[in-house]
């Protein structure tokens, strides 16, 4: 976890929750609000594990795990 840049999916997380608890209404002027997915890849659980931050968890070698969706995306795309 390498600060700033850890807390970048606990950011786009708040903002998910933001637009739940603003629905319809929306966000006031001026705050953007997304829709995200956050896909944690590491070796161990971390925090944002632990905080349910992450939407999925995938444990392995970033370097193993990363190669092997691209194999797959490959694959689909023929």
């Amino acid at each position: 976890m390498v600060y700033p840049f850890a807390e970048l999916p606990r950011i786009a997380r708040n903002k998910r929750a933001y637009a739940r608890r603003w629905g319809d209404l929306g966000p006031p002027a001026g705050e953007t609000v997304s829709n995200v997915t956050i896909i944690e890849v590491n070796a161990d659980p971390t925090p944002l594990t632990q905080e349910r931050i992450s939407s999925y968890f995938i444990q392995g070698k970033t370097g193993d795990i990363l190669s092997r969706i691209v194999a797959e995306v490959k694959k689909k795309r023929g």
